[in-house]
């Protein structure tokens, strides 16, 4: 998690936040929040992969190795890196992110391939949850199951032996919008209103 003035703001550099700047007697730059940047070089390499620029909504749930990891792994399924930046916000609110959220990804030359092999793992990891989530409402003693305990199901079905290769970083927050953007959450609603009208029929 990341440490913040006064338990508030998550930054210590920053124009404007006057709030953090009001001690009489003390400098611009002496106060909680000054706005002198903090400026660093780094040379690089060729085998550098790519650069993140992120705001603390993403820094709250995912530490620096999960997310080179989770992009790392992004970038094997699609070479779109718009669309690695929306799977990011979104396995970070499935992590519980409440903050802002934004993030830059610039790809350098030494960045993962697409490879159809990762693409055709993503598909069939895709398809085994799609599964798991049908066979687990189809029982009835979890056939009104939400999201939250769904997701709660799977991560014990994995611990317990029946292991899903899931996104390094990620987890399975990242899979619950698969890759092509559609939501397993409309599983569930497509479930419910199944049971619905067989429910309706029944009673007719």
């Amino acid at each position: 998690m990341i440490q913040r003035v006064n338990g508030s703001l998550a930054v210590s550099r920053a124009l404007g936040d006057f709030e953090y700047k009001n001690v009489q007697g003390m400098g611009p730059c002496e106060q909680l929040v000054s706005p002198e940047p903090e400026i660093s070089v780094e040379k690089r390499s060729e085998g550098d992969e790519f650069l993140v620029l992120a705001c603390d909504g993403i820094w709250d749930v995912m530490s620096n190795d999960e997310l080179c990891e989770f992009i790392r792994s992004r970038m094997k399924i699609t070479e779109s890196l718009e669309a690695i930046c929306n799977m990011v916000v979104d396995t970070c609110l499935y992590k519980g992110s409440r903050d802002n959220m934004s993030i830059v990804i610039v790809a350098f030359e030494g960045a993962p391939r697409l490879s159809e092999e990762a693409i055709k793992q993503d598909k069939e990891l895709d398809e085994k949850i799609e599964a798991k989530i049908k066979g687990i409402l189809s029982q009835p003693e979890t056939a009104e199951a939400d999201l939250a305990y769904i997701m709660a199901m799977l991560n014990e079905e994995s611990e317990e032996g029946d292991k899903l290769p899931l996104p390094p970083g990620g987890g399975l927050s990242s899979k619950m919008k698969r890759s092509k953007g559609e939501s397993h959450e409309a599983i569930l609603t497509t479930m419910f209103t199944i049971r619905s009208n067989t429910a309706h029929h029944s009673t007719l």
